[in-house]
């Protein structure tokens, strides 16, 4: 059942601030500003949080987010948003509507049946695809559904992808698909793993990166057809409180121009902090290893990527959180916006954070 309400939570909204994190290529990036939402807020009687994915319906003006609430705290659910943005800065976040998402029974999804983590709205279709890290058994899903969660279809996922019993093949728990991108056409959704999958290679380390896989279904049959493999890089830094956790990898991308992708590795320090690096990551070139048991049977050739943007701790004066998120925004004086959001975990000590880039004439 969809529950529509209004909220106007816009706590520690922020004006525009002219700052500018290191030189990016091939744009600049200015922050229009941002709005803060504390953890703990409720809306209806229900926890908001955990926003691991973010896309904008240009048409209606507004957002598609979705939480990674694994039905703990209140069932799976999507919700829709409105961000006051304008030249000034951004002034405040509208929860307009809560959407609980469904099996293919049409039911809510059990407690941890299932991990959402990304999604995408097709507005030529007036749909949704949504992706889930893992069921009870740690087996990834990639849905599509109606606007209003409810259930359409599963992809067929490949075999490649799902964990066996001693934990040799498929993805890493956590470590899934964070990412959905549909393709300019519209006729390939891709999704991307965080970072390796068993049978591929390690997770990301101080020393050394991590082979994420990048796949690509065909929209009408629901199948795989392309897999490309993108390299994550190290762990930008040590630890320094206990329990000394840290990582890196892939939490979200989109696409930029034909065959580019905008991905962003965001990389996580315990007692320092976050830094989020995004780059521009291209199709060309790079080896198709659909169907293959492992990349390393294959001679793959990575996807290229150059780094175009990275936002550190202070960074625009932000203190950054654990971004999962990205999205074009509306037009702001004829040039584009790029939304970024945080998943705050739940947790008390982080936040969810909406923040709102405007890009340089140069990327219109």
């Amino acid at each position: 059942m969809k529950t529509v309400f209004s909220a106007l939570a816009a706590l520690l909204a922020s004006a525009a601030m002219p700052a500018y994190a290191e030189e990016a290529v091939p744009f600049k990036a200015s922050l229009l500003g941002q709005v803060v939402l504390p953890t703990g807020l409720k809306i209806a009687g229900t926890e908001f949080g955990g926003i691991s994915g973010l896309d904008y319906d240009a048409a209606r003006g507004l957002f598609y987010a979705i939480s990674d609430d694994r039905s703990e705290r209140a069932p799976a659910r999507l919700y829709t948003l409105k961000l006051a943005i304008d030249s000034k800065g951004v002034h405040g976040v509208d929860i307009v509507s809560s959407a609980e998402l469904r099996n293919a029974e049409g039911a809510a999804f059990a407690k941890k049946d299932v991990d959402p983590e990304a999604i995408r709205f097709d507005a030529a279709a007036n749909r949704i695809f949504w992706s889930s890290e893992g069921d009870a058994a740690g087996r990834p899903a990639i849905y599509e559904a109606k606007p209003d969660g409810s259930h359409v279809r599963s992809f067929a996922i490949p075999e490649t992808y799902l964990p066996d019993a001693d934990k040799t093949r498929g993805v890493r728990g956590n470590l899934s698909f964070e990412s959905l991108a549909i393709s300019p056409d519209g006729k390939t959704l891709w999704a991307g793993t965080e970072n390796a999958l068993a049978q591929d290679g390690e997770k990301a380390t101080l020393e050394a990166g991590s082979p994420s896989r990048i796949i690509g279904f065909d929209i009408a049959s629901g199948t795989a057809k392309a897999e490309h493999v993108y390299d994550n890089g190290p762990i930008f830094t040590k630890a320094t409180q206990d329990p000394f956790y840290n990582d890196n990898g892939l939490s979200e991308f989109m696409f930029f121009g034909p065959g580019e992708l905008l991905t962003i590795e965001r990389s996580f320090a315990l007692g320092i902090g976050s830094e989020i690096n995004f780059y521009l990551a291209s199709f060309s070139g790079a080896t198709d290893v659909n169907g293959s048991a492992s990349i390393k049977e294959v001679a793959a050739k990575a996807m290229s990527k150059r780094k175009v943007l990275k936002i550190g701790e202070g960074d625009f004066g932000l203190d950054i959180d654990n971004i999962e998120s990205v999205t074009w925004g509306p037009e702001v004086d004829g040039q584009r916006t790029l939304v970024i959001a945080s998943d705050n975990n739940f947790s008390p000590e982080q936040f969810t954070q909406f923040v709102v880039l405007k890009l340089d004439a140069a990327t219109n």
